[in-house]
């Protein structure tokens, strides 16, 4: 049987955290990108952290990482839990699809959580999925076999759901333990544990937030409020603005006026703003989660190429060097007939 909430609650998981780490940046915390803990040791006022990129020293260690929580915590303590990868895949409709359902639509709950959902997005399309599937690591390929049964399933819960709109499949990989809760623990001296925060981890996040912080005063670490915290950001949305403010805008920078992503109306000053942000994108699905641009309809295939344009220009890098994703997920390899492809 199909169930629904009484109201609807979504948000943008991206825009979500990003604003949280922004957050952080801009009132002092130093972010380490691209940094891989490879040893622990405890030391009389914390513990020696060694990356590949040089040692840390810290106070307190406070272990978030996901899919990587079970070895960094073997690091500092002996084993007490195992991390098992499961994959979920879902559908991206068109925003035809949008309004479809008016809120999250889930079926019954079973062991593998809440199962395959109908949802709106805040942007205005259709999001259907997940299935559950155990898999080796960061796999996060999506398969025939899964999305035909996340397709199958949801059509009982919302049989007029059109898929022939499907603009993206993609899947994520839950950092599952088997637990019946969040593992959330101070499990060696100066060393808390934040593992398997499966659903509804999003949510659920805050309150997570102010425990640890609770746990780790309790721990011995000194709390103090910051007096000049800033708890606010400003984003312009270029597209959500009346005519006036928009005409107001371009001619104080003309850089608004010009249109990247014509699906969905990011212009070249939102980028902009993007790339000279706390924490700038250095890849175009970077850019994407901060300003927007490719994710409409045709997914990047008109933006793609000026958002790469853009990169190269304001951050003094080759076109080549700038990746769809992660490093290695390479836009451009060789040059034919004089020109990069």
């Amino acid at each position: 049987a199909a169930l629904h909430a009484p109201t609807a609650a979504i948000c943008s998981p991206w825009e979500y955290g990003l604003a949280l780490a922004e957050t952080a940046v801009r009132n002092g915390a130093e972010l380490q990108l691209e940094t891989a803990v490879t040893g622990l040791t405890p030391t009389e006022e914390g513990w020696r952290v060694e990356t590949n990129r040089g040692v840390l020293e810290a106070r307190y260690v406070v272990n978030a990482a996901g899919l990587d929580a079970q070895a960094i915590h073997e690091m500092a303590a002996p084993p007490s839990f195992a991390i098992h990868p499961s994959r979920g895949q879902y559908f991206l409709l068109d925003k035809s699809e949008g309004g479809r359902v008016g809120r999250v639509i889930f079926q019954c709950p079973n062991e593998k959580g809440k199962g395959v959902l109908v949802s709106p997005t805040v942007h205005g399309n259709l999001i259907v999925g997940p299935d559950a599937e155990p898999v080796e690591g960061d796999d996060t390929s999506t398969t025939s076999a899964g999305l035909a049964f996340v397709r199958e399933t949801a059509l009982r819960s919302v049989p007029s759901v059109d898929f022939r709109t499907s603009i993206r499949n993609f899947a994520g990989v839950r950092a599952s333990t088997g637990a019946k809760d969040f593992i959330i623990e101070l499990s060696a001296p100066h060393f808390l544990d934040l593992a398997g925060i499966c659903s509804p981890g999003l949510s659920a996040a805050p309150a997570i937030g102010e425990y640890a912080v609770e746990l780790l005063g309790q721990a011995g670490l000194a709390l103090e409020r910051k007096a000049d915290f800033q708890a606010s950001r400003k984003r312009i949305r270029f597209r959500e603005m009346s005519p006036e403010e928009k005409a107001k805008l371009v001619a104080e920078h003309p850089a608004y006026g010009r249109v990247i992503c014509r699906c969905e109306t990011v212009t070249e000053g939102e980028i902009l703003d993007a790339l000279a942000g706390p924490i700038p994108p250095r890849s175009v699905d970077g850019v994407k989660r901060r300003a927007g641009a490719g994710l409409g309809r045709c997914q990047g295939g008109f933006c793609g190429p000026r958002v790469v344009e853009l990169l190269a220009r304001e951050q003094h890098r080759s076109p080549g060097d700038i990746p769809q994703e992660r490093a290695g997920s390479w836009l451009l390899v060789r040059e034919t007939k004089g020109r990069a492809c």
